[in-house]
């Protein structure tokens, strides 16, 4: 049962405007101190769910992430005016996603370190201290790692902000990794174990995999054998401590939040007007059903393809996506991908976010931020780098007979790995990644990591010069080694002092 508490907007806002310094001397009578939140466990546990509610914000995770990341990754289309330019790998400074997510991550940032400077410099004795301490460390962590993934060296900031701290040097990107794993190696010394705390918060088990990623995404720079190591390390402590859920079909289910698959879930619910995800609109077609959706967010046509040609067969491909044709509430039929291949509709849809409840604001469907199934697979990754495909076959393997489970029997596709050369094992897990988890909010990653050769070959390469490519609505990526990352945002040039214009990324 989710055990999500909404935090009010002014606990929230107390909290950060308290760390400001003040130039009144007069403070509103509606503010609670610092002293006040976290003199309580009660008072604790609402700044925590602030936090987590940061986290989950439209700016950040129910909006923007997925309006600039997904079309941005090279994997999906979007007819939203907005997106246009990351659409075409050609991300302004000025994009609204951009300038609505970078604050924002920096919110969360701020209010992990409010947490983390109260507790760690208080005597006051709360039964839920530590846990809550672990948090905050975990969350700074899943933030800056996101952070340093999109944009490389960015600003570091470990106190809460005051005017004086506002101007913040760009750091090295080696300076943010080495932040992201000193805050791991805190969360999972101090975050709880299964059944010790709410059963939608991240246990230990959550920074064991996130450190593995960590490590997985800096030894695919240099095939650094040290760090393929280390990644492996982290991996394996994970493995086994959840379990996939039966059958795929059963992860989007409308109801089935926090299953023994989730490592890491974003809670949302209704709560009122109160606006809290975007996702379900964006993915979901409009006038599929009665509720109101855009479908601006569709998968590019290779990257239907890919899977339908690899698998046609799967299982996996009905729950993920909707295509050929589809029946809107007014009774007409849409054709849309493969069927069509042209015009805004010559796109397939994803199916994976569709909620009947949705009212156009709010919904109650969670964000998978990290699953079991996304272990497993880094894990087939990270032994076949070490050793060879040998032993790394059991890990995706097991993903791909949970992939055959259905509820009205097994199928023989998507079929097990096997008799792959390391290399062949290589190309085939970074698809099967796509394939198992696309629409996840990995594909801008997972398309990155291996370098820029691996994004020109299978991304830029693949997709202009795809078969059914449409002129008139599909963009001609660029080769340009600087959509490998994004440009840091306009509004950080004209609000932080401590960066110049020499500090944006190359080629922006």
């Amino acid at each position: 049962m989710k055990k999500y508490i909404s935090i009010c907007c002014f606990f929230l806002s107390a909290i950060i405007l308290s760390s400001c310094e003040n130039a009144l001397e007069e403070k509103p009578i509606t503010a609670f101190s610092e002293e006040q939140l976290f003199s309580t466990e009660q008072g604790l546990e609402t700044v925590v769910n602030g936090m987590y509610q940061s986290f989950a914000d439209p700016a950040y995770h129910g909006s923007s992430y997925h309006g600039l990341l997904a079309p941005f990754s090279g994997k999906f289309w979007s007819n939203q005016g907005a997106s246009q330019d990351a659409t075409s790998l050609n991300c302004s400074p000025i994009n609204t996603w951009l300038n609505r997510l970078w604050p924002q991550t920096f919110e969360t940032i701020n209010v992990a370190n409010i947490i983390i400077n109260n507790l760690e410099n208080t005597d006051v004795v709360l039964a839920n201290k530590e846990t809550a301490l672990g948090q905050a460390y975990f969350i700074r962590a899943a933030t800056y790692f996101d952070l340093v993934r999109l944009f490389g060296g960015v600003p570091i900031k470990t106190s809460p902000s005051t005017f004086e701290t506002l101007h913040t040097k760009r750091s090295t990107k080696q300076e943010v990794y080495d932040l992201i794993i000193q805050d791991l190696e805190k969360a999972k010394l101090m975050l709880p174990d299964f059944n010790e705390y709410l059963v939608d918060r991240p246990v230990k088990f959550a920074a064991n995999a996130y450190l593995a990623k960590v490590y997985m995404t800096l030894a695919g720079e240099n095939n650094d054998m040290a760090m393929w190591q280390a990644a492996y390390d982290e991996a394996i402590q994970v493995y086994g401590k959840y379990s996939l859920v039966p059958t795929y079909a059963e992860l989007f289910k409308l109801g089935n939040e926090n299953t023994s698959e989730a490592i890491f879930e974003l809670q949302y619910g209704q709560n009122g007007a109160v606006r809290n995800s975007d996702v379900i609109r964006f993915y979901t077609l409009k006038n599929f059903s009665d509720v109101t959706t855009f479908g601006r967010i569709r998968p590019n046509k290779e990257t239907f393809d890919q899977h339908v040609n690899q698998y046609p067969g799967d299982p996996r491909i009905d729950e993920t996506f909707i295509y050929d044709s589809y029946t809107k509430v007014n009774g007409a039929t849409q054709t849309i991908y493969p069927t069509r291949a042209n015009g805004n509709d010559g796109y397939a849809g994803i199916r994976k976010y569709l909620d009947a409840g949705f009212n156009g604001t709010t919904t109650s469907r969670n964000f998978m931020k990290m699953r079991y199934a996304d272990v497993l697979l880094m894990l087939a990754e990270i032994e076949n780098e070490i050793n060879g495909p040998a032993n790394a076959y059991q890990y995706v393997n097991e993903v791909l007979a949970r992939a055959r489970n259905t509820e009205n029997g097994t199928t023989t596709e998507p079929a097990d790995f096997s008799g792959l050369t390391q290399d062949e094992f290589r190309s085939r897990i970074l698809r099967e990644r796509q394939y198992e988890m696309l629409a996840e909010g990995h594909e801008f990653y997972d398309t990155r990591r291996r370098g820029y050769k691996y994004f020109l070959e299978e991304v830029v390469t693949i997709h202009n010069n795809y078969p059914t490519f449409d002129p008139r609505k599909d963009f001609v990526y660029p080769i340009s080694i600087k959509n490998m990352l994004l440009p840091i945002p306009s509004i950080e040039f004209s609000g932080n002092r401590a960066i110049s214009v020499a500090d944006q990324n190359p080629g922006y």
